[in-house]
């Protein structure tokens, strides 16, 4: 018998719909102010660890055979319940910015940036910058407290059918934060190329992994196809790349610029690639709280041992 399936239109609607509602939420949060978002955001994050048992299961026994725990183990369940509990406060503190009732002044407030001295001085020389980035906290805190600092900076923004049109660019309204669309990518790739042409940072995820295309290279004990088009800017355009770290969430977020990396130009893509790829597999296991296991796609791929 053939699975039922929702047509499209009526996920796309749902997703929305489910979108509104959180918003909704966020917004009589806010009217309370911020700390009321961060409390609202963590309760969330705490009925979703409990409402999802089986992919729980699944990525206890992952991160267990990764970090070579024991599985079930309370090291493990803590790891898990707070990664939960600080993406999903994350996640809502972006949603309460969409509605208005937190301001980008409110994000940056809630986010010191340790370290950025090299990156200013690159931008100040007028070279461009890639900013390698994880999902790790609430990036759009971090981004606003670098453009309070008034450093010139763009984001590539994923824009999912989940979202009202122009999720993002409503994000950083009133900043001088550039919002650069992810699709169609040759379209990405030439707007990212200007803007660090232009003597601008631009942020990039590039923990995402892809599911075609890309460059093979081990992450977090897989073989998992990572995204190459950063590394590739990099080396193109000659700019140094600054990985970006998550030091706490508590009792801010407590973002840190590492030190500037610029690419080999007589290396190769994949020998970069596998470089970037080891610098967040290595800072991951040393903080496996604060990585959202929960939202990415690494768990759905075989260790490498396996595959």
């Amino acid at each position: 018998m053939p699975l039922v399936t929702r047509p499209l239109w009526l996920k796309r609607w749902l997703n929305r719909r489910t979108v509104w509602l959180v918003e909704c939420y966020a917004r009589w949060a806010g009217s309370k102010g911020l700390p009321s978002v961060r409390r609202e955001g963590e309760r969330l994050g705490r009925i979703h660890y409990l409402f999802t048992p089986l992919l729980r299961r699944r990525l206890g026994r992952q991160i267990a055979r990764l970090l070579g725990m024991a599985p079930g183990s309370p090291e493990v369940t803590e790891i898990l319940r707070e990664a939960y509990r600080i993406s999903d406060r994350a996640a809502f503190e972006v949603v309460a910015l969409h509605s208005g009732v937190i301001t980008p002044a409110d994000a940056a407030a809630s986010a010191t940036v340790a370290d950025v001295e090299p990156l200013a001085a690159t931008l100040a020389s007028g070279r461009g910058a890639v900013l390698v980035g994880m999902h790790m906290g609430n990036v759009y805190a971090l981004l606003c407290a670098l453009d309070h600092l008034r450093l010139p900076i763009s984001v590539i923004a994923y824009q999912s059918n989940k979202l009202p049109d122009g999720f993002f660019e409503t994000l950083v309204a009133g900043t001088d934060i550039e919002t650069i669309q992810a699709r169609p990518e040759r379209a990405a790739f030439y707007g990212l190329s200007k803007a660090l042409k232009r003597g601008r940072a631009t942020f990039i995820p590039v923990d995402q992994i892809h599911k075609s295309g890309g460059v093979e290279a081990d992450f977090l004990g897989k073989r998992v196809t990572m995204p190459g088009g950063p590394v590739a800017l990099a080396r193109k355009l000659g700019v140094p790349m600054f990985p970006v770290f998550l030091d706490a969430a508590e009792p801010q977020w407590r973002y840190r610029i590492g030190a500037p990396i610029e690419p080999d130009p007589k290396g190769s893509l994949e020998e970069d690639v596998a470089m970037i790829s080891g610098i967040l597999d290595g800072f991951i296991r040393a903080h496996p709280k604060l990585w959202s296991w929960h939202q990415r796609r690494w768990h759905r791929y075989p260790f490498a041992d396996d595959a």
